[in-house]
C-alpha cells in the first residue's frame, strides 16, 4: 500500500464514524456523504492528492507534467516484479477490482449465475500450486491434444501432430487463438453481411529482453514444478518457445488501423497460394464446421501469415508442439503466491465473467446522478464541435465535406458499458461451475466461449467487443460510430465528484469524451463513415489539409526522447490529435460553463490550500490523469510500442500547443511550454 493511499485509508477510518450526525432512529454507523462536514473532508482529501502528487519547485511553464505530477513515482512506483507501470487508470482499475472482491466474498450474490461466479472465484482460492489434483488437471488439458514433447522427451511421436490441425481444433473447442485465428464480424466495408477474418492470434510482447528473461524463467520453472522435466530440459524448451515467439512477432509489419492490412481473398485462392504449407479448406472446416465454410475471407496482416508458414515450417515438430500445448495450457496457470490469491482470482473472475462481473458491481453501485452528468457533458462537448464544424474556425475543410462531418458527430452515440440489456443465461445458464475444480471450470467457460463466438457466423451482422478492455477505459468504436464508457470510470470521487469544482470534471471526464468523440475525425476516423462502413469521406482538399497539419505532430512528437530514445516517426498521429483537440474542447466547454455562473459558484471553483485559480486547476486536473510512473527497464518499450505517446509528452507535448495554457500561468515567449510554433488541427 503507497503512503498516499495509506494516508487516505486512515483519514477515511478516522472521519467515517463521525460523518454521521444522526437522529435515534437512524443507523448509527452509517455514513452521510452529503453533510457539509463529509463534503469538507471530501475536498481536503482531494487537495491533499492533488498536493501530494505535484512538484511546485518546478515551474509551470518549464514543464508541467513535472509540475503536475513529480512526486507521483514515490508514491505509486512502478515495480519489477509486480506492476510495470502505475497510473490513475489502473487505480481506478484496482477500486474496481476491490468493489467486485467484497461482493464475491459476501452473502449478498443471490442469482444463480451471480452465484457461479461466485463459485468460480472460490473455487480459484483453493488453488495451490503444489496440490496434487490441480497438477493433474493441468496434465488432463495437455493431454486432449497429445503429449507434451518437453515431458515425453524421446518417446514423443511427431508423426501425428500437425500444428495447423491442432490449433484449429482448439479454436473450435475453446475459442482460443493460437498463431492464427479467425474473428466473425461485420464486413469492414458493408456492414449489412458478416465476414471471416484470419488474423494474428494476441502475441506477447518480445523486444524487452528484461520482460523476456522473466517470461523464459517463468516457463521454465512451471515445466518444473507441474512436469517435472528436469531443470536443463525445462530451460533448453522454454528458450525454444521464447525464440519461436520472437519469430512469429517479427513477421508483421503492419500498423495503424485495421483495414491497412486487410486482404480479401477467395478461399480458393487462399488455397492455391498456402497447398504446400497449409490446406485452408480443411482449416477451416475445422474450426467453422464444413457447412459454414465461406467462399471468401480476410486476410488480415498478409505479411504476417507469409512469415508465420515459413517459420513453422522449419521450427522441428517438437517444438512446434510444445510452443501450441504451452500456449493452451496459460490460461490454466496461476503464477502467483497464497498472498497475492484473492487479487488473482478476483481479476480472473472478472476476465471469465466480463459482462457479468462489470453489471453485478454497477447494480450495486449505480447512480442515476453520475450518469446524467456523464450525458450532460457528452452534450456540451458534441455541441462545442458541432458549432465550430459550422463555423470558420476549422475553415481548411471544405464545406461538402464539413456537411458529413456534421452528420456524422449527429449519429455519434455514447453508451454506459453497463450491460443492461444483456442475455446473461444465454452467456453462462449452460455453464457447470463448482466450488473446487478451478480448472474444469476455466475449461467449461472458455467451451461456451467458443460456442457463442461459433455461432455469430449465422447471426447478424456485429462488431466485436473487447470487454477486458473496456472494463477500465473509454473507447470510440469507428464500425459502430459509438463511444462506451466503462462502469469503472464512473466510480465517484477518484477524477470528479459533486464535492469538487466543475474544473476538475471538465478536464478528466470532459476531455476523455471529447478525445474519444475526435477518432471519428482522425487518420482512421475519417475513412468510416456515419454508419461505420468504410468509405472514406474527405474530399482530396480536406485530405491534403489534414495531411499537411498531421506532419508537424508528426516530427513535434518524434522530437521527444522517453526511455533513450527519440519517439517513433509515424504517419499514425490519431491518439495526439484526439490529445490535442480533446482538451481544446473540454477546456471550452468549462469556460462556457462558467461564464454561464453566479460568483458565487465561480468562488466555489477553487479549493482551499491549493493556490491555482479555476482556469489553473482545469489544467492541473488533466495533467494529474496521466500520473505515471514506468518501470525504468521498461521505458524503451512504452517509447517504440504504444500508438499513444508516454503519459509525459501528452500533457507537455498537448498543452505547449494550446496557447491558453500559456496565457493562464502567464508563460513567456521564452518558455519551453509556450513554443513560438504549435501544431493544431481541431
Amino acid at each position: 500500500m503507497t503512503s498516499r493511499v495509506l494516508w487516505l485509508c486512515l483519514l477515511w477510518a478516522v472521519v467515517a464514524p463521525i460523518l454521521a450526525k444522526p437522529s435515534d432512529g437512524d443507523d448509527p454507523f452509517a455514513d452521510d456523504l452529503t453533510s457539509e462536514y463529509a463534503k469538507q473532508i471530501i475536498r481536503q482529501a482531494k487537495v491533499a492528492e492533488i498536493k501530494t502528487m505535484t512538484k511546485p519547485e518546478i515551474a509551470p511553464c518549464d514543464d508541467f507534467y513535472t509540475h503536475a505530477c513529480g512526486n507521483w513515482h514515490r508514491h505509486n512506483p512502478a515495480q519489477l516484479f509486480s506492476d510495470l507501470m502505475t497510473d490513475k487508470f489502473q487505480l481506478i482499475s484496482k477500486g474496481f477490482d476491490r468493489r467486485l472482491q467484497r461482493l464475491l466474498r459476501s452473502n449478498e450474490l443471490k442469482s444463480e449465475l451471480e452465484k457461479k461466479m461466485q463459485r468460480f472465484y472460490m473455487s480459484c482460492t483453493l488453488v495451490h500450486r503444489d496440490d496434487v489434483h490441480y497438477k493433474l488437471a493441468l496434465e488432463n488439458v495437455i493431454r486432449e491434444y497429445g503429449e507434451l514433447p518437453a515431458l515425453a522427451g524421446a518417446q514423443w511421436n511427431s508423426s501425428d501432430f500437425s500444428w495447423w490441425r491442432t490449433v484449429a481444433q482448439i479454436q473450435h473447442k475453446y475459442g482460443k487463438q493460437i498463431i492464427l485465428g479467425l474473428a466473425i464480424m461485420q464486413d469492414i466495408r458493408d456492414k449489412s453481411i458478416n465476414r471471416v477474418y484470419l488474423s494474428p492470434a494476441d502475441a506477447k510482447q518480445t523486444g524487452n529482453s528484461i520482460l523476456n528473461l522473466l517470461v523464459e524463467s517463468s516457463t521454465s520453472a512451471d515445466l518444473q514444478q507441474y512436469f517435472g522435466v528436469s531443470p536443463s530440459a525445462a530451460r533448453h524448451t522454454a528458450q525454444q518457445l521464447l525464440e519461436l515467439q520472437k519469430s512469429l512477432s517479427a513477421g508483421s509489419s503492419i500498423t495503424g488501423s485495421l483495414e491497412n492490412g486487410l486482404s480479401l481473398y477467395t478461399l480458393a485462392d487462399l488455397q492455391e497460394k498456402y497447398s504446400d504449407q497449409l490446406n485452408f479448406t480443411e482449416f477451416l472446416s475445422l474450426i467453422l464446421g464444413e457447412e459454414n465454410v465461406p467462399e471468401a475471407l480476410y486476410i488480415n496482416d498478409e505479411e504476417f501469415l507469409d512469415n508465420a508458414l515459413l517459420t513453422m515450417r522449419s521450427t522441428p515438430l517438437a517444438t512446434q508442439a510444445n510452443f501450441v500445448l504451452w500456449t493452451l495450457l496459460e490460461d490454466y496457470l496461476v503464477n502467483t503466491g497464497p498472498s497475492d490469491m484473492t487479487k488473482y482470482c478476483t481479476e480472473s473472475t472478472k476476465k471469465y465473467f466480463g459482462q457479468l462481473a462489470q453489471h453485478v458491481v454497477y447494480e450495486r453501485y449505480r447512480s442515476v446522478e453520475a450518469e446524467a452528468e456523464v450525458f450532460n457533458i457528452w452534450q456540451q462537448i458534441r455541441g462545442i464541435f458541432r458549432q465550430q464544424l459550422m463555423g470558420d474556425k476549422l475553415d481548411w475543410i471544405s464545406n461538402a465535406t464539413r456537411q458529413l462531418a456534421i452528420d456524422k458527430l449527429d449519429r455519434m452515440q455514447l453508451n454506459i458499458n453497463s450491460y443492461d440489456s444483456e442475455n446473461f443465461e444465454e452467456l453462462f445458464g449452460g455453464v457447470t461451475i463448482d466450488r473446487v475444480n478451478y480448472v474444469p471450470n476455466i475449461q467449461q467457460l472458455l467451451i461456451a466461449k467458443g460456442r457463442r463466438y461459433m455461432e455469430r457466423i449465422r447471426e447478424p451482422p456485429a462488431a466485436l467487443e473487447d470487454t477486458e478492455l473496456l472494463g477500465f477505459t473509454p473507447a470510440y468504436n469507428v464500425m459502430e460510430n459509438n463511444i462506451t464508457i466503462p462502469v469503472a470510470l464512473l466510480q465517484p470521487r477518484y477524477f470528479w465528484a459533486d464535492q469538487y469544482p466543475e474544473a476538475l470534471k471538465y478536464a478528466t471526464l470532459g476531455y476523455l469524451l471529447a478525445h474519444e468523440m475526435l477518432h471519428g475525425f482522425d487518420d482512421d476516423g475519417r475513412k468510416y463513415d456515419a454508419a461505420g462502413n468504410l468509405a472514406p469521406w474527405w474530399d482530396s482538399k480536406s485530405r491534403y489539409e489534414f495531411d499537411e497539419r498531421r506532419k508537424c505532430f508528426q516530427a513535434q512528437y518524434h522530437q521527444y526522447e522517453y526511455g533513450g530514445l527519440h519517439l517513433p516517426v509515424s504517419e499514425e498521429q490519431s491518439e495526439n490529435i484526439a490529445d490535442n483537440g480533446g482538451v481544446k474542447l473540454a477546456y471550452a466547454a468549462y469556460e462556457r460553463w462558467l461564464g454561464q455562473q453566479t460568483e458565487e459558484v465561480r468562488q466555489r471553483e477553487t479549493m482551499a490550500g491549493l493556490s491555482y485559480d479555476s482556469r489553473q486547476l482545469f489544467f492541473v486536473g488533466y495533467a494529474q490523469l496521466w500520473c505515471d510512473d514506468v518501470q525504468s527497464l521498461f521505458k524503451s518499450t512504452v517509447a517504440q510500442g504504444d500508438s499513444h505517446a508516454p503519459s509525459k509528452y501528452r500533457v507537455v507535448g498537448t498543452l505547449s500547443n494550446f496557447q491558453e495554457f500559456s496565457w493562464v500561468f502567464n508563460c513567456s515567449q521564452s518558455a519551453p511550454m509556450d513554443p513560438e510554433y504549435k501544431c493544431a488541427i481541431y
